[in-house]
């Protein structure tokens, strides 16, 4: 049966069938030739896998996210990032970076984040000196901060799999995002100094500092209302999807006054095609997940890993290396259906904290949206910019490796991801 299934899997991959097809046909097929099951049972087992009170907040935060960046927010928070950070030598690249850390407070997805806000610095930092590959390698991987820095689809995802706290995750995300941005801030100068670039005019001031907040506060608090009432206890994190909804509108339609209904329409439909493809992964992936788990995949892989070692250290780096590797060849939502209910009890077998578990996963499938051949990110970012995605790696790949370095501080100290957990309310 895991022989079929894997292997009817990776030949539909190969042949270029969608994931979610792929998984769902590969499961089909064990169902009703090996394990004498109906269509009626690969339908019911489908709809399970999406039947999640804590995957609605999947669509709310596209919506949200796609109404604030039509809405006039991103030109606001650019210039509020640039009083702040553009001064630094290599101040695009900071800019760059930093608007992702706060573009990620509003729209859950880095694929949304290199598309929209990101990937406006493009042209304006090749005009200014950049090289093309260092402006999409910035671009790219600044992006996947979204997936880190709440609110994020891919926690919602893991939380709503696992049945662990999901108000704990978006808290337990706000640190390592911050420690990610700031380290790919200083891979940032250090590669502008590299292609000498020359230094932004002016300096740091805090009247314009104060100029630039005025405009975009609306914009800021998104993320402050989102954290705030999760923390609170008032709202679960799906609610809180919901205020987001209603709070981009009001920001975008009657403070900023730029959100058309042209726009709202094209966030209608981004967010029916987004949600729809996500959950027809998602309920395939359960497919298959209960498929494999029937045919003992996870007793295997159980004993293959508490027969390295029991260490909960040891585990959780097993399972990160695990999904790092998958998601370099799968979409990050199909590969969190499949194996985190594989890979979650093993953890909590051997002791791995739930939240650094689920936190820690999502940064890891950040990496995989900017390491060929399915990130997402750098296809985006390469395909605005019309280069090809080798020609980036020289950059990318050091800024993957930056990023690994704060893996192992967060494994070092999971106190920077749990402190923040002991604010959230019992609700979220």
């Amino acid at each position: 049966m895991i022989a079929w299934l894997l292997g009817s899997f990776v030949v539909l991959m190969v042949l270029g069938v969608p994931i979610g097809i792929s998984l769902g046909l590969a499961s089909m097929g064990g169902i009703l030739f090996l394990d004498g099951g109906s269509i009626v049972t690969v339908a019911q087992r489908t709809f399970e896998g999406m039947n999640s009170w804590a995957l609605l907040a999947v669509p709310l935060y596209t919506f949200a996210g796609y109404t604030m960046s039509k809405g006039g927010v991103s030109k606001n928070l650019m210039d509020f990032c640039y009083s702040i950070v553009g001064h630094i030598y290599g101040g695009l690249a900071h800019v760059n970076v930093f608007a992702s850390m706060i573009f990620a407070g509003i729209s859950g997805s880095a694929v949304a984040d290199t598309a929209g806000v990101s990937g406006m610095f493009m042209p304006q930092m090749v005009k200014k000196g950049y090289s093309t590959e260092l402006s999409v390698a910035v671009t790219g991987v600044s992006s996947t901060i979204g997936i880190i820095i709440p609110p994020s689809i891919p926690m919602v995802v893991i939380a709503g799999i696992c049945g662990i706290s999901t108000g704990k995750m978006f808290v337990g995300g706000i640190i390592p995002g911050i420690l990610i941005g700031l380290m790919q801030m200083i891979l940032s100068y250090f590669f502008a100094k590299k292609e000498g670039v020359e230094k932004e005019p002016g300096h740091f001031t805090f009247g314009a500092v104060g100029r630039a907040f005025l405009k975009s506060w609306p914009a800021l608090m998104m993320p402050v209302i989102i954290i705030g009432t999760i923390t609170s206890g008032i709202v679960s994190p799906t609610e809180a999807g919901a205020i987001a909804v209603a709070y981009g509108l009001v920001v975008g339609g009657l403070v900023y006054r730029e959100l058309t209904f042209a726009d709202i329409k094209f966030a209608f439909t981004e967010t029916v095609r987004i949600s729809g493809r996500i959950f027809v992964v998602i309920g395939a992936a359960k497919l298959f997940t209960v498929m494999l788990t029937t045919a003992g995949f996870d007793r295997w892989l159980t004993g293959i890993m508490l027969g390295v070692s029991s260490d909960p250290t040891v585990i959780l780096i097993m399972i990160l290396l695990l999904f790092f590797v998958v998601t370099m060849f799968m979409e990050s939502i199909a590969a969190l259906t499949l194996f985190m209910p594989i890979v979650y009890p093993i953890a909590m077998t051997a002791g791995v904290d739930p939240t650094v578990l689920g936190v820690l996963v999502t940064v890891v499938i950040g990496i995989g949206l900017v390491t060929p051949p399915v990130g997402m990110c750098i296809y985006v970012a390469c395909d605005l910019m019309k280069i090809r995605v080798g020609s980036t790696m020289k950059y990318v790949i050091p800024y993957i490796l930056g990023t690994f370095v704060v893996i192992a501080i967060l494994i070092a100290f999971p106190q920077l991801i749990t402190a923040l957990g002991t604010f959230v309310g019992s609700g979220a």
